[in-house]
């Protein structure tokens, strides 16, 4: 393990902090917008092969994705801050043990996940919102997306490990191998073949399949200085504890987003039926959820950006915080927060300005759907800026080890703050206060953030 005082790690406490994050963000950010892109794909070829009842299907699934993908950050990320903090203080041996207890977790939250998916799969969907239209379809993609939950857990799981190894690049171009692949696959079932939402379905599964493939090579090779050790991972209580609570504050966000997106799923249904006309094949419930499919759609590649940024600084932060190198993580903070509102800024100067642009794709040809789409991103996007300061924090609070303080951010945003006003606005704006809840929520928990921040900056002295 002597390969691990390399320069690469090292870096993390002596190199210039703009370059620093830059070189690991940079990859992140790369691989953040791949996967963004990749999903702005695929429902773009459902809207193409499918129609918009293709989309609504896969919006009412994308809770249940959703929760899955927490799982996969529980582990992932929570075992990679310990591993970081680890690296750090040069505790090679723990780091191993974290790494493999981490992995042997990961598996056992995919087996958890597909078997509770598929007893409630059915009755969450009609939860959901979902219409005797759409039902099928959304059944139809959810049991081929269950079949590779393994898949959807370990790629983005292990994938943290190998970034706070000092190979970011590495991580990136394993993320993008698994982007192209799903495109290129959704362009052969959906278009070429016809298989419909089936055809999405299969292509995000084996483009996961490819992409654990390729992490878990990196996880076996000979220069790779911590690997995957059988003798490593029999799972060590006081190290699976750790990586469940420092684990749950960043998953607290996705699990939370699941429970949301549930929410907002059946306000979709319920205040689109009230708002919006019908047409022969949809209901106005359903052309909400197909709006706000693609709205989605179109934000993620906004705002996967910032998180890939965010996510690069946490191995700094980390590495810096186990060293005690506190005037680093001040300014690696305060470099993250002028980039990431600048990134912002361009990006909702773009999306009130252009909305009807970026939603034609999804609709082509369906007018009514394409200004539905573009009225409620205009709304949904109002507070953009806010969102960097609440991320940010969270990362810093990550990053750190505290897990409370993340956990307590996090959940402002999805549950304390949006949930209330996603129950309350509807009930004076119709669909309008379902589109404004998320705004709302953002200002709230970037206020919050920087008040912590502060705070906690002032005891780090």
């Amino acid at each position: 393990m002597t390969d691990l005082r390399s320069s690469k790690l090292q870096a993390f406490g002596t190199a210039s902090i703009p370059k620093l994050v830059l070189m690991f963000s940079v990859p992140a950010i790369i691989s953040m917008c791949v996967n963004a892109f990749y999903n702005i794909v695929d429902r773009y070829f459902v809207g193409q092969g499918v129609g918009a009842l293709g989309i609504a299907g896969i919006t009412l699934c994308f809770p249940i994705m959703l929760f899955i993908m927490a799982m996969s950050m529980i582990v992932g990320m929570g075992g990679n801050t310990l591993f970081a903090i680890r690296l750090g203080e040069k505790k090679y041996l723990q780091a191993s043990i974290i790494l493999n207890n981490a992995f042997v977790l990961l598996i056992a939250m995919a087996a958890g996940t597909f078997a509770l998916g598929e007893i409630f799969m059915e009755p969450l969907l009609r939860l959901f919102g979902a219409s005797d239209q759409t039902l099928p379809v959304a059944t139809s993609y959810m049991r081929i997306i269950l079949l590779g939950a393994i898949f959807q857990t370990i790629a983005p799981g292990m994938n943290h490990f190998i970034r706070s190894m000092g190979h970011p690049k590495t991580a990136m171009l394993r993320d993008i191998v698994g982007a192209l692949t799903n495109v290129f696959l959704d362009w052969i079932f959906i278009i070429k073949l016809h298989w419909g939402i089936e055809g999405a379905a299969w292509a995000t599964l084996i483009s996961q399949f490819v992409s654990s493939l390729l992490i878990m090579q990196f996880f076996i090779k000979k220069s790779t200085p911590i690997k995957i050790n059988r003798r490593h991972m029999r799972l060590r209580l006081p190290y699976v504890r750790k990586i469940y609570i420092l684990g749950f504050p960043p998953a607290i966000m996705q699990i939370c987003n699941s429970l949301m997106n549930a929410i907002l799923a059946w306000s979709l249904a319920s205040y689109g039926n009230k708002s919006l006309q019908a047409t022969t094949s949809m209901t106005g419930g359903d052309i909400a959820i197909s709006a706000f499919g693609i709205i989605n759609s179109i934000v993620s590649i906004a705002v996967m950006p910032l998180i890939g940024f965010v996510h690069g600084t946490q191995p700094i932060l980390g590495y810096n915080y186990g060293a005690k190198l506190f005037d680093r993580v001040r300014g690696t903070v305060k470099f993250a927060y002028i980039y990431s509102i600048a990134f912002m800024l361009v990006a909702w100067g773009l999306l009130q300005w252009k909305a009807e642009v970026f939603v034609a794709p999804f609709a082509p040809g369906d007018t009514y759907m394409q200004s539905v789409s573009a009225w409620g991103m205009r709304l949904f996007t109002k507070a953009f800026l806010f969102i960097p300061l609440g991320m940010v924090a969270g990362s810093f609070f990550q990053g750190t080890g505290k897990a409370g303080l993340s956990m307590f951010l996090n959940a402002c945003r999805q549950v304390i703050i949006l949930i209330p006003f996603l129950l309350v606005l509807p009930q004076f704006f119709d669909l309008q206060g379902v589109f404004m809840a998320q705004p709302m929520a953002d200002i709230g928990a970037g206020v919050i953030g920087i008040l912590l921040l502060r705070w906690q900056f002032k005891k780090m002295r």
